[in-house]
């Protein structure tokens, strides 16, 4: 094979995986929002945390900025769950929780996110749920054994 032949193979690959649909969910997408109902001045004694449902794990922390806004421009892959978190940096403690968000193709920004402990955390409610089904696994694993 020549070079001219691997360079044409190798561009007609990546351009068949940059336009295939698999590919295309990876695309990034923001959630942005604030979190004033929450923090107080100094904001910048708080972050927001992005939170993987799927996972657990935080993808992505930043301070919020000094009017109490953040956002996470194209960080945000498309198609997953997340949670929008509160965190006091000086207490080292999470504060609020919003979401699950899950940004589609269609949709791929929330920017209207509002950090508000008014209502139930997402969290708690996912937590709950983990626990109602480990619960449930513990008494028919205890059935079985009798």
């Amino acid at each position: 094979m020549t070079t001219r032949q691997v360079l044409s193979l190798a561009l007609a690959t990546a351009v068949v995986v940059s336009t295939s649909p698999v590919f295309a969910q990876q695309a990034p997408g923001t959630l942005a929002g604030k979190a004033t109902d929450e923090a107080r001045e100094p904001y910048t004694d708080y972050a927001v945390q992005v939170r993987d449902v799927t996972t657990g794990q935080v993808i992505q922390t930043q301070q919020l900025g000094l009017q109490g806004l953040f956002s996470f421009t194209n960080k945000v892959s498309l198609a997953r769950p997340y949670l929008v978190e509160l965190f006091h940096q000086k207490e080292r403690r999470v504060i609020c929780t919003e979401g699950p968000f899950t940004l589609t193709e269609k949709a791929p920004s929330k920017l209207d996110v509002n950090v508000n402990c008014g209502k139930v955390p997402a969290a708690f409610w996912i937590l709950l749920a983990g626990a109602g089904a480990g619960a449930a696994v513990a008494v028919a694993t205890r059935s079985q054994s009798r």
